[in-house]
């Protein structure tokens, strides 16, 4: 009997803890995403049996769209609500400043570019990196697709940026990932996206203008922030929520290559 009661207790134990155990799935943008992973890490750690999930990025439109149609409870995205996307009723909660920055290739040897040098690149009008005091050797340039959110920051905020034309040599990649593969994979290669992507890898980032973009007053920065229906911010969504954009989450956006509000 005592046998038996034993063994009941632990698959009582047990499916109590399957039932207690949570996991919170912030689908959405690329954009930042380490910085959500690090969050949430810090919220697991702070509510065992809750997991925050960081799933592989399907973009801000594609997270508001998923939360939209009642397929996740809640989203990463770049970008603010569109328009055509208030239909969904969700609510928007930014959470951080996320630097959009330039980086290279170790190989190029540079750490500061000037606004129109950048512009000059990326138009093609200079196209060897010992135009702009590198080695001598061809600039391979990476743009992202038209309606990326490190690629709006710049045509918004970029001097010059909106009137040029990208070369027709550049390539174009579809992910923050795939870029910073690209980069790290192929020399002379320049690239943009978020500094949270890129810090930790093998590449160089340029100061522009010789702002950094640790700097608070950095100006070129997209804003991460999270969607939701209001129904859903209950619970541990609703803790999450309220974590992520307190004075504790500030310190780990801070060293995850982000900008406080």
């Amino acid at each position: 009997m005592a046998v038996l009661l034993g063994a009941l207790t632990i698959i009582y134990c047990s499916f109590a803890g399957q039932v207690l155990a949570e996991e919170i799935s912030v689908v959405g943008t690329g954009s930042g995403a380490i910085i959500v992973e690090k969050l949430g890490a810090a919220f697991s750690e702070a509510n065992p049996g809750v997991t925050v999930s960081v799933p592989p990025s399907i973009g801000s439109g594609g997270g508001i769209k998923a939360v939209g149609m009642d397929q996740a409870p809640i989203g990463r995205t770049a970008r603010g609500i569109k328009d055509k996307e208030k239909e969904f009723g969700l609510t928007y909660t930014p959470v951080l400043k996320l630097p959009i920055v330039f980086f290279t290739n170790k190989n190029v040897g540079i750490q500061t570019l000037s606004t129109q040098q950048i512009c000059d690149i990326y138009s093609g009008k200079i196209t060897n990196w010992k135009e702009v005091g590198g080695q001598d050797a061809p600039i391979r340039v990476i743009r992202r697709e038209d309606g990326d959110s490190s690629l709006d920051v710049l045509l918004k905020v970029f001097p010059g940026f909106k009137d040029i034309t990208i070369t027709a040599k550049s390539k174009t990649t579809l992910s923050d990932p795939e870029t910073c593969e690209m980069v790290l994979a192929k020399e002379n290669t320049i690239a943009f996206g978020p500094y949270a992507n890129v810090t930790g890898l093998d590449v160089a980032v340029i100061t522009i203008d010789n702002r950094d973009p640790t700097d608070p007053s950095y100006p070129y920065v997209a804003s991460l922030g999270l969607v939701y229906k209001e129904k859903n911010k209950t619970g541990n969504i609703g803790k999450f929520i309220e974590f992520s954009t307190s004075p504790a989450a500030q310190e780990i956006i801070q060293k995850a290559g982000g900008l406080s509000l």
